[in-house]
């Protein structure tokens, strides 16, 4: 049997060694999104999600197999979709699969843009929150450059919120400053959430024209030192970390 809960490779390894993907594909549409060819799909298919056959049986025997194994480290949803993009507001598989981590004494991340939307499942989060954290990823403060290269994912607004709330629940918070696409803008958003997010992973952007546009040594000096101006924690990824 195919196992839903995974250890990551490459990249992903450094955001969480152990990951789950209830979807197949994601409606959020962003145009940076390496996922369709990570799961080696046609752009305009991977847009129009659909759940794995089977996934939470599978996704529970997982579970049970890590619980007796006395698994510690976190399992992140998700890389190669969002745990809360809109078709999850019909299925619901990601409450399911927190419940069923947390019943199996296992600690779960979160990491989506999918603002009010994932404020569902916070009572979930809040209840255990020795076992559970909440990240969003934030890209940009522009909002028209957001709806462009972000169609169909939640405002920043809205995700920014949505981390306030966490923070104000007891949940610890995190923000993915990944892909940075404007380093100003990337800066904006720790000067707007330093106050209620506990730590800050970074990563450059790649695999775009975009990228050629940016000083990515002085990106990652004035990155940070912003962070610790504000005496935050952080982990900047390795294809950032290079350029010092």
């Amino acid at each position: 049997m195919t196992v839903i809960i995974y250890e990551s490779r490459g990249r992903a390894r450094e955001y969480s060694e152990l990951a789950a993907n209830l979807y197949r594909g994601c409606d959020h549409g962003c145009t940076y999104c390496y996922a369709p060819l990570a799961t080696r799909q046609a752009r305009d298919a991977f847009v129009k999600p659909s759940v794995r056959e089977g996934v939470l049986d599978r996704f529970l025997s997982d579970a049970i197999e890590l619980e007796k194994k006395n698994e510690k480290r976190f399992i992140l949803l998700s890389f190669t979709t969002d745990p809360y993009m809109h078709l999850d507001e019909k299925v619901q598989l990601t409450r399911e699969a927190i419940k069923i981590l947390l019943t199996h004494n296992l600690r779960v991340s979160i990491l989506t843009k999918g603002g009010h939307r994932s404020e569902r499942d916070f009572d979930l989060l809040a209840s255990q929150a020795d076992r559970t954290m909440y990240g969003a990823t934030l890209v940009f403060t522009d909002e028209e450059m957001r709806k462009t290269i972000e169609p169909n994912a939640a405002p920043t607004e809205e995700r920014i919120e949505a981390l306030k709330r966490a923070h104000d629940m007891g949940i610890f918070t995190y923000v993915s400053l990944e892909p940075i696409w404007v380093p100003e803008q990337s800066l904006e958003i720790i000067d707007r959430t330093h106050e209620f997010v506990d730590h800050y992973k970074v990563g450059k952007l790649n695999y775009n024209a975009q990228q050629r546009s940016v000083d990515w040594n002085k990106c990652h000096k004035d990155i940070v030192a912003r962070l610790e101006s504000y005496d935050k924690d952080y982990y900047i990824k390795k294809d950032l970390l290079k350029f010092q």
